[in-house]
């Protein structure tokens, strides 16, 4: 692993500990801790992105997908009627 993926890894779990340690968001924290630490660096000096975490490998929490959020569903007679013309 790279320096840079090691500042990355380290960072994106420290976000993931202040958001309370969620379930299924190890990407969201990920992009987040690249995207800071490639801003702090680029300000310095340009440096290479970073890859993405290699597949398999854990960076903050096991997801497969991240988490994406669903409203609740309105009851069927919430639904509007056709119209009949």
């Amino acid at each position: 692993m790279s320096a840079i993926e090691e500042m990355i890894r380290k960072r994106a779990y420290e976000l993931w500990e202040q958001a309370g340690c969620p379930d299924g968001r190890s990407y969201e924290f990920w992009f987040a801790a690249r995207t800071e630490i490639e801003a702090a660096q680029s300000s310095n000096r340009q440096e290479p992105r970073a890859k993405a975490p290699p597949a398999g490998d854990r960076v903050v929490a096991a997801a497969a997908k991240p988490a994406v959020e669903k409203g609740p569903k309105a009851p069927a007679s919430a639904k509007p009627k056709p119209r009949k013309s």
